[in-house]
């Protein structure tokens, strides 16, 4: 996902984390990462982590409706 807000572009990395068992999705503000959304195979749980002080509410809230769609296991998934 891509999107621009204030006139900063910001845009999100979906990535599995075997360590932690499970998917993150991390927001990337031009190359750094600035937050991150975790889903725990292990406890079904979602989780975020920011990485700077402060940052807008819309932004944040754009990542979170992101990652419920994007981190969740698909029926196909458990299957395996």
């Amino acid at each position: 996902m891509q999107f621009n807000y204030q006139d900063k572009h910001y845009h999100t990395i979906r990535a599995s984390d075997l360590q932690r068992d499970g998917m993150g999705l991390e927001l990337h503000l031009g190359s750094r990462t600035v937050a991150e959304v975790f889903y725990s195979d292990i406890t079904g749980d979602f989780t975020i982590s920011l990485f700077e002080q402060s940052l807008p509410l819309p932004v944040i809230e754009r990542l979170i409706a992101a990652a419920r769609v994007d981190l969740l296991p698909t029926e196909a998934s458990l299957d395996r």
